[in-house]
């Protein structure tokens, strides 16, 4: 996996994602009871750097949220890959249409967690 070789930055908003996305998973039967912890500490063993986006990126948050009819959520993420011109990794199609329409590379157009699962 990228990240694991290159680093990531992010804001740090991931996490909160990430626990969330490894709770529905859950829920839904995606992912085994118990696993979930697991997953989340290999994630944070992975060369991930979080920038706090609350206060800084105000603006370009709800300017891109407006514009391209995104949460603040997935806005934030936009606004930080054009903040630092860094490519961004997204399964979601409206936030990699966005990134396109605002110039921005994406890294990955599939992401997904069961590689670290396997692991």
């Amino acid at each position: 996996m990228l990240v694991a070789i290159d680093g990531a930055l992010a804001p740090s908003l991931l996490w909160y994602d990430l626990r969330n996305i490894l709770v529905m998973a859950t829920r839904r039967g995606r992912l085994p009871d118990g696993k979930a912890a697991l997953a989340i500490a290999r994630l944070r063993s992975l060369p991930i750097e979080t920038v706090d986006m609350t206060v800084s990126g105000d603006s370009s948050v709800i300017e891109l949220a407006g514009g391209h009819r995104l949460s603040a959520y997935d806005a934030t993420y936009l606004a930080l890959s054009m903040r630092t011109s860094a490519p961004l990794a997204t399964a979601d199609r409206a936030l990699g249409r966005a990134a396109g329409q605002e110039g921005i590379r994406l890294l990955l157009k599939q992401l997904s967690l069961i590689l670290l699962l396997k692991q």
